[in-house]
């Protein structure tokens, strides 16, 4: 019995170090965006990519990925309150490789959560291969 008790600890602590052993992947990008849009974004996209084991570096040169990031909210009648982002993500050669916009959104930092959020989203099933 007391090998059981054993067995059982050794298991759920191997279990719990699996998931370090698999390791953050780095994925260098190029944001081109205002310092502040810039800064909320990768913010965003390391929240959201940890629970993907991603881990976003923003680098000048030598990127994986190119983003480019706006955010703004307008009517005919000037700015509102309401937060849009357009997102557009290119690959290291300069091909486009997905575009969407958040619409809707109150804040820039709502705008950039989403954002990020459908970042991870695609860049995971990119580098998957799926």
């Amino acid at each position: 019995m007391k090998f059981l008790g054993h067995l059982l600890v050794l298991l759920i602590l191997s279990c719990g170090f699996a998931q370090f052993a698999m390791g953050q992947q780095v994925v260098r990008v190029r944001i081109d965006a205002k310092e502040l849009e810039r800064a909320l974004l990768i913010q965003k996209l390391n929240e959201h990519g940890a629970d993907h084991h991603m881990k976003f570096e923003v680098v000048n040169q030598n990127f994986e990925y190119r983003i480019a990031y706006g955010t703004g909210g307008f009517t005919p009648y000037g700015p509102a309150v309401a937060s849009a982002a357009v997102t557009k993500v290119f690959d290291a050669k300069g091909s486009e490789l997905f575009e969407f916009n958040r619409e809707g959104r109150k804040t820039d930092e709502g705008a950039a959560n989403a954002s990020a959020k459908e970042i991870v989203k695609r860049l995971k099933k990119l580098r998957s291969g799926g």
